[in-house]
């Protein structure tokens, strides 16, 4: 893969104009491409072309004197900004999807955990966020918010229920109770019932019950002892690896066609030797059919910086091309390392958005945020509302109702309109399309401002600006996107 010079790829140069035409041109080492926003095409134009139109994106030549841009006028790129107005598109009918159309309800059964993970998002490392405590929910909260769930889904064929912690399976019978209550309010539906664990406490009648009832089931661990210990241990320091890796070994022998549908998750952090852990799961015959996920440590709002090391950069730097020569045929696909599997979904993402086009229009606004509660309701301890699991519970923006108060409207409209907070500058920006921010991924006290979502914002076009880039280079190497 050929790096561009700081002038073919400097983000500064890719701003919004005065002259109210949104566009970007960039070189890769064989083309020149245009990048128009209006219609989220990209184009192969030939050197004197880009020569041009660096030059209008440079305001060293108005474009009504650009005979190029007048050219791709005509052919329906480069037009005029339409964008009026940054707005949710279904901010009219927030209220009927949730009284209709709520997805999935994750409970929060307890907060209390029998590990004290380093990284924890209630380790007290993280700002705005509650720390470990010995809260439970009571059954009658879990049957509220079982009602109130129930209530507002009847549009659906099929929702989901999650249990969530700390460590859910500490509240083994409140769950089982839950799901005996849910499954008797179904009519001409199908419930989901999901669980994300540590898998410390998965022992046999657990795993009867949760294989019985089709949980889908999530559990954590971190590659070999080795690492794994760093970071996942018992309050009292003990290392939590050969407890899980014994449990996960009986589910596969007992029910191994249940076995290959867990999910591991895997948190990758400054301190984990990666390749150790990317050997462990490729040579351990345990996870061979297992899909691993590999989740970044969590950066937004964290009290210190996260020290990667140059190595740790350079074995996801291989791995990552490992992927891309994958997805151009030069490698087979076995050969792809897990952490870096789900790489052809991204790219295919992008290729499906760049060639089916569509025009903006003038009420828009950035992908990003759901509507917050209808597609995952989290629900605390307390029955506080929140949209998910991954935002602070601490920050007063976050909690969007509860069971006595019901929805706070004004607030779900507040999160998931957060464009607001730069209107002017999301109106005018090149990568308005493929902008995908949410108010979770935002650093802030109170609630978000402009300075607080303009860090995210540079980061957003800087990852989208490479990923145009690396699509096209794809593309010239023979990447092809097929619709499944």
């Amino acid at each position: 893969m050929m790096k561009m010079t700081a002038t073919e790829f400097s983000i500064s140069g890719w701003i919004s104009m005065e002259n109210n035409i949104i566009f970007k041109t960039f070189h890769t080492f064989k083309y020149p491409y245009l990048y128009d926003r209006h219609t989220n095409s990209l184009v192969i134009i030939n050197e004197a072309e880009y020569e041009e139109l660096q030059r209008v994106e440079q305001k060293l030549l108005p474009p009504e004197k650009s005979f190029v841009v007048a050219q791709y006028q005509k052919q329906g790129l480069l037009t005029p900004n339409v964008v009026k107005v940054i707005r949710h598109p279904k901010m009219d009918i927030v209220e009927q999807y949730l009284n209709t159309r709520l997805k999935q309800l994750t409970l929060q059964v307890t907060q209390n955990c029998n590990l004290r993970c380093n990284y924890c998002a209630y380790s007290g490392l993280y700002s705005g966020n509650r720390k470990h405590g010995c809260q439970h929910m009571s059954w009658e909260v879990a049957k509220s918010a079982i009602d109130f769930f129930m209530a507002r889904n009847h549009s659906l064929p099929e929702v989901t229920i999650g249990f969530y912690g700390g460590e859910a399976l500490l509240e083994y019978d409140l769950i089982k109770k839950c799901v005996q209550y849910a499954d008797s309010l179904v009519e001409g539906q199908t419930i989901r019932y999901n669980l994300t664990t540590n898998g410390t406490l998965l022992n046999d009648e657990i795993v009867d019950y949760l294989v019985k009832n089709r949980f889908i089931l999530a559990v954590s661990l971190d590659g070999p002892q080795s690492e794994h210990d760093k970071n996942r241990r018992f309050a009292n320091g003990k290392g939590s690896f050969g407890i899980i890796i014994n449990n996960m070994k009986r589910i596969m022998n007992r029910y191994p066609e249940y076995y290959k549908t867990i999910t591991i998750m895997t948190t990758v952090t400054p301190m984990m030797d990666l390749q150790c852990a990317l050997d462990f799961f490729t040579v351990e015959d345990v996870f061979a059919d297992q899909y691993i996920m590999f989740n970044p440590m969590l950066e937004t709002n964290i009290k210190q910086e996260i020290p990667y090391e140059e190595a740790f950069a350079q074995i996801k730097t291989f791995e990552y091309i490992k992927a891309l020569f994958s997805i151009v045929g030069k490698i087979p696909k076995e050969n792809v390392s897990k952490l870096t599997r789900n790489t052809r979904i991204r790219i295919d993402r992008l290729a499906r958005a760049i060639e089916n086009h569509g025009e903006l229009v003038a009420v828009v606004h950035p992908g990003g945020p759901c509507i917050p509660g209808v597609h995952r309701l989290f629900i605390a301890v307390d029955g506080t509302f929140y949209p998910c699991e991954k935002v602070p519970e601490q920050l007063d923006y976050f909690k969007i109702g509860s069971l006595k108060e019901g929805f706070h409207l004004d607030k779900i409209r507040q999160i998931m309109n957060v464009g607001c907070v730069t209107e002017q500058e999301c109106k005018d920006c090149w990568n308005l399309d493929n902008c995908s921010i949410c108010a979770s991924t935002i650093e802030f006290t109170d609630q978000p401002d402009w300075k607080a979502k303009k860090p995210v914002c540079h980061k957003s076009k800087m990852e989208n600006a490479y990923a145009l880039y690396e699509y096209c280079v794809l593309k010239e190497f023979g990447y092809q996107y097929q619709e499944t």
